[in-house]
């Protein structure tokens, strides 16, 4: 058999030969469209390199780390997860790519997720690949470069033609969009969001493209780019099912639109417009309900494009829409916790058992806590790789430490058993806050407190807008009297989310209390709503006291004191076990002493 004609049939059978992929490569790494830091250009062009040369095998996170991110030779994946938050942040990279500026490159450079092995396709693949190209295995690299496939581009409408009934070529359009859905679903599903478990643990959301309502079409792409940012910030959220980009952008005719979404059947419907002009941007952004089309949150954004960056712009806006509607105690959140709250424990599914938790954590109610946990178990039990659930169970041990909630269901030491919990939630979700948070906290129980900061800023680094997080280090500086680290963290999460826990109000309770302002203080108390747990009434309790208040001191310790009939014999150690400063423990104490609380002398050293 001739080189020419080897050639020829791997070209059609199996996929784009080394030079060709090569090419690709080197026009991919060349264009200024393809949005990847310089160590995930190296990052890709290693794992191409590898597979190319039949060394797939090899591929894994430690030879990544060393060869492309200058880890050194005690690299060890498993408590440093930049190879895999790197390794998403280039999936988006090229999927972005592909989707835009490289739409009509001949050759597809892909990384799906599960494996760090290249694959290598064309545009068009035929159907002998993919009948023959299965998907990769989680952790399973191929020994040779694997083509993978993926359903072909959206063909274009048909056109009427003069003489043809248009009702038969609207009914072909039709078919022929939904058909397409279909098929990007199944690639978005497989290639980019896991397993099918993964992807249906809670509500789906399809972001409508943007439209731009501006004078002139020529500034159409800055309503993509803000659709295709927002899938991406979206994303994030691995309780959501996102539709991908090309799903959302094949739904966007107006007139398929109503059957596209009855094939698809979301949950819910993001949809917005963008009005730019030379100086400003404008952007409206709504949140419906795709069952009742009734609109569950809105909201509106203008930035001046004067001073600033449009791409900077843009993903701000993005990455504050994502957050409204995806995070805890965001817009979806609030939605599922309402739906569900009146049904009993044993009857939800793993998504709305994580829900179910986070409203009772922010809540901090101690009720039905044996069921809860038994509702949390389960999950792990059906759902091994669910990260929220393994952090949830995490901060439900935590609980247990800080306030004593279900200590004689817990058979085994809660510090010990949240760590290991918040590790392996970080483990299987690296990019997930929720873990970071819980074992930032159960960090700082432990009195590590050095570790528990560390662990916070690790969160942050990777969502650096994530409320919990920057509560709990704010609350964390506060105890240490940082106030200047302190204070804009906690605004900022307030902010962000009106909805964070408001037990983390009292950091700002501690700093106006030090500086003397005790009315400012006393007004942060009391917006700490938390019935079973006595730290908010201790709060008020001070300050009335301060503030020479009798009447209210007593109305505020009366309540601390059907929590613990004893806690003014143990004040000062209790506070010191949750990492309060003694200068703190000292004025708080003074303060409940003033309101009337019994407190024993502290020993002398006679």
């Amino acid at each position: 058999m001739s080189r020419m004609l080897a050639e020829r049939i791997r070209s059609e059978y199996s996929g784009p030969s080394d030079e060709e992929v090569r090419r690709e490569l080197s026009t991919l790494l060349g264009r200024a469209e393809f949005h990847a830091s310089e160590r995930n250009r190296r990052f890709l062009s290693y794992i191409v390199e590898e597979t190319l040369q039949g060394r797939a095998d090899r591929i894994k996170a430690y030879s990544i780390a060393i060869a492309t991110f200058d880890r050194s030779d005690d690299f060890d994946p498993l408590t440093d997860p930049i190879v895999r938050i790197e390794a998403s942040r280039l999936r988006r990279s090229l999927e972005h790519y592909y989707l835009t500026s490289g739409k009509s490159d001949p050759i597809r450079i892909d990384m799906p997720k599960g494996s760090y092995v290249a694959t290598f396709r064309y545009a068009d693949p035929t159907p002998e690949e993919e009948l023959r190209s299965p998907a990769l295995p989680v952790e399973q690299a191929p020994a040779a470069p694997v083509h993978a496939p993926e359903p072909p581009p959206n063909p274009p409408a048909p056109v009427a033609k003069r003489g043809r009934n248009p009702w038969i070529w609207a009914a072909l359009a039709a078919l022929v969009v939904v058909v397409a859905i279909q098929a990007a679903i199944y690639a978005w599903k497989r290639y980019e969001e896991g397993s099918v478990a993964a992807a249906t643990r809670g509500p789906s959301v399809i972001v409508l493209p943007f439209e731009n309502i501006g004078a002139g079409s020529s500034q159409d792409f800055i309503a993509r780019g803000l659709t295709f940012e927002i899938i991406n910030s979206l994303t994030r959220f691995s309780d959501l099912f996102v539709f991908g980009p090309e799903t959302s952008f094949g739904v966007g005719d107006p007139d398929l639109r109503a059957t596209s979404l009855r094939a698809l059947q979301p949950d819910y419907v993001l949809y917005g417009s963008v009005y730019s002009t030379d100086d400003a941007l404008r952007v409206s952004a709504i949140l419906a309900d795709a069952r009742s089309n009734r609109s569950v949150w809105s909201t509106n954004f203008e930035r001046d494009l004067s001073t600033a960056n449009l791409l900077r712009i843009q993903s701000d806006i993005a990455e504050q829409v994502a957050n409204a509607i995806g995070q805890p105690y965001g817009a979806v959140f609030n939605l599922t916790a309402e739906d569900i709250a009146k049904r009993p424990l044993t009857s939800l599914r793993s998504y709305e058992c994580v829900v179910r938790f986070r409203q009772r954590w922010r809540e901090y109610d101690q009720r039905d806590y044996g069921d809860m946990r038994a509702c949390l178990e389960q999950t792990i039990k059906a759902d091994p790789y669910y990260a929220r659930a393994y952090a949830s169970l995490a901060l439900l041990d935590i609980d247990t430490v800080r306030f004593g909630f279900g200590r004689d269901l817990v058979e085994t030491d809660p510090l010990q058993e949240a760590t290991e919990f918040a590790r392996r939630s970080i483990e299987l979700d690296p990019a997930g806050a929720d873990g970071y948070l819980a074992l930032s906290m159960a960090f700082w129980f432990a009195h590590d407190y050095e570790a528990s900061i560390s662990t916070a800023k690790r969160g942050l680094a990777i969502d650096p807008h994530n409320p919990d997080l920057l509560a709990e280090l704010g609350l964390r500086y506060a105890m240490r009297e940082q106030w200047s680290l302190s204070r804009p963290l906690i605004g900022e999460a307030f902010a962000r989310n009106p909805a964070t826990p408001s037990g983390y109000r009292i950091a700002t309770f501690q700093y106006h209390y030090m500086h003397g302002d005790y009315q400012a203080a006393l007004q942060e108390a009391l917006q700490v709503k938390a019935r079973y747990v006595l730290y908010g009434y201790l709060c008020a309790a001070a300050a009335y006291g301060q503030l020479g208040d009798k009447a209210n001191a007593e109305i505020a310790l009366a309540e601390l004191i059907k929590i613990d009939p004893n806690y003014g014999d143990h004040v000062a150690d209790d506070l010191a076990k949750r990492g309060t400063s003694p200068y703190i423990i000292r004025a708080v104490v003074e303060g409940l002493v003033k309101a009337g609380l019994r407190v024993p002398p502290p020993p002398t050293n006679d």
